[in-house]
């Protein structure tokens, strides 16, 4: 009886790890987007203001003079764009365009400004009048595509419908999380794994659904949000860790630009989610999710998290032992996104979880370290592509747990160590739809032999954006 006993609980600590880690890897190749902040200019440190500002002066004397000077016009409007003039740099490429109609780096330079002060309709225009011109080079439409991008962001974070369906493929070297050995010790004792609760390797075909309302405020920038979420894992082989989950979120989202914070947002949702294990309701949760992001500077971006969720385990009977994991988590985070150039982004950031569950061995505390980059580069494929980006991220996470789990070690409490590295690269097909690859490693080293794996993944997914 104490075989079984164990045997079904290795096969429901299987289960329950690896149900959040086929949810996280779904969404895992979207973490690391490029920011709103993208491609905007350095900002000028306040000793070279005034130097600028007297170069700008001497300028506009110039063209007192000589009005069709091109080259003056030009720098004028560009130092008019760096000391934030932005109207007297319209009205200046406004000109230039009119002295020389279709000329290529005055839209662009145009549009930027126009994107810089807002006025996307305009912005987008000019930029794809930039792209439709056939001696255009790779680097412009390099740098025009990454304007586009961050306007279509903009649009959606401005209001109305928006989603994102996404289907793949995903194939996995230890798909159940499993250790790879055939014994464990259990409180020193040698115990025998029954097959389904060692490592197996198999690929699974992956589902993804967003869906997301964002209703103004009488007309304010501030907005009501709903969302919902939905993904699906379904495995060619291991049919019992199939999974789904679906997630609600509604709450206010509020501009914080009066009260001086730039791109400042600070929302509030209440949570509903509901989970599926091998075709049965295997978790309920509901919570409350609050954050707050703004642009520290004109290339940066920092973002701080808190979530709350009550969850309640309803697993099938053969995995009763599950309802142990019930109980409150909380989740915190701080990110921090630099733009480091026109298409470098690099991304830090620090999380805390911690699980009160129904019993000691199941509560646990948990600080995650994250870092990654991301690069938009020029398409293998051949010049007049849209170009790709490129991310790569690294996580570093310690879990302690509160007590130790009787049937595994009745003196020593749970440890573990968990590092994560992966790869994702992203391929646009066409402005709605996107082709992303990615390939990961992920290690848990713990402290109870059950508990360790090393799973390395790879997998394609085709995504469409409306």
């Amino acid at each position: 009886m104490r075989g079984r006993d164990i045997g079904g609980r290795a096969r429901v600590v299987v289960q329950a790890r690896l149900w959040l880690s086929a949810v996280l890897a779904l969404a895992a190749p979207l973490a690391l987007a490029q920011h709103q902040a993208y491609n905007l200019p350095a900002q000028v440190p306040a000793q070279q203001l005034e130097p600028l500002e007297q170069q700008r002066r001497q300028l506009f004397e110039r063209l007192l003079i000589e009005p069709g000077d091109t080259d003056a016009s030009f720098a004028y409007a560009v130092l008019s764009t760096q000391l934030g003039d932005y109207e007297a740099a319209i009205a200046t490429y406004e000109r230039l365009l009119i002295q020389h109609p279709n000329t290529a780096r005055i839209q662009l330079e145009l549009a930027a400004v126009y994107f810089r002060l807002g006025a996307l309709v305009q912005a987008r225009q000019l930029f794809e009048q930039v792209l439709q011109r056939p001696d255009t080079p790779d680097n412009v439409r390099l740098r025009v595509n990454g304007y586009l991008a961050a306007i279509a962001e903009q649009r959606r974070q401005q209001g109305g419908f928006s989603g994102r369906l996404s289907v793949g493929l995903r194939t996995e070297s230890n798909a159940n999380a499993a250790p790879d050995i055939g014994s464990i010790e259990l409180n020193g004792l040698p115990f025998e794994l029954a097959p389904e609760a060692r490592a197996a390797s198999d690929q699974s075909a992956q589902l993804g659904l967003s869906l997301r309302h964002r209703q103004p405020f009488a007309g304010s920038a501030h907005l009501l949000d709903v969302a919902f979420q939905a993904a699906s894992s379904q495995y060619r082989e291991l049919d019992r860790i199939d999974n789904q989950v679906a997630e609600l979120r509604v709450g206010p989202d509020f501009s914080l630009q009066a009260a001086g914070l730039r791109q400042g947002r600070l929302w509030t949702s209440a949570v509903v989610a509901q989970s599926w294990l091998d075709g049965s309701r295997y978790q309920r949760s509901h919570g409350v999710s609050s954050g707050l992001r703004w642009a520290v500077a004109r290339q940066s971006m920092l973002q701080v998290g808190l979530d709350w969720r009550q969850e309640d385990y309803t697993p099938a009977p053969e995995f009763a032992s599950a309802r142990d994991y019930s109980g409150q988590r909380w989740r915190s985070s701080a990110l921090f996104s630099q733009q480091a150039a026109d298409n470098w982004q690099w991304l830090g950031g620090l999380h805390w979880e911690q699980r009160n569950a129904r019993t000691g061995w199941e509560t646990y505390r948990e600080p995650r370290l994250q870092l990654g980059i991301s690069h938009r580069h020029r398409s293998p494929l051949g010049p007049g592509k849209q170009p790709w980006t490129s991310a790569l991220s690294v996580q570093q996470a310690w879990r302690r747990h509160q007590a130790p789990m009787p049937a595994i070690d009745a003196v020593r409490s749970q440890r573990s160590q968990e590092q994560l590295l992966q790869w994702v690269s992203t391929v646009p097909l066409n402005p709605a739809t996107q082709l992303q690859l990615y390939a990961g490693w992920r290690r848990v080293d713990s402290n109870y032999d059950l508990r360790d794996y090393i799973n390395r993944y790879a997998g394609v997914s085709l995504a469409y954006q409306f």
